[in-house]
């Protein structure tokens, strides 16, 4: 683990600051697959269990990885978008990513 760590330091801190955006979409994309990871180990015997609260040391480790990635994600999505403006010119079109939200509000107002 800790050679791990020491070595995304490494890879982080050595990247050219134009290939930021790239190694970012990298690592989305391996949270993604942490993410799918955890969501497979909470399905993972959820037939015997008839609660939304975890209930076993595997479903909260599931919790725990899908919760972490989810996280890391967003906060993946929030610097590429800021590295990204940092290329924005003054007369390129106002984007409107508040629209985003609807869907996601559809969705929470229909459970």
């Amino acid at each position: 683990f800790c050679l791990a760590g020491l070595a995304g330091y490494q890879v982080v801190w050595g990247v050219a600051p134009a290939l930021h955006s790239p190694l970012m979409a990298v690592t989305n994309a391996i949270s993604g697959m942490t993410a799918l990871g955890g969501m497979l180990l909470l399905a993972h015997g959820s037939s015997e269990s008839t609660g939304i609260i975890p209930d076993s040391p595997e479903h909260w480790m599931g919790a725990i990885a899908t919760t972490l990635s989810f996280v890391n994600i967003a906060g993946g999505f929030l610097v590429s978008g800021k590295m990204l403006d940092l290329f924005r010119r003054p007369d390129d079109p106002k984007e409107f990513f508040q629209f985003y939200g609807i869907p996601v509000a559809v969705i929470f107002a229909g459970l």
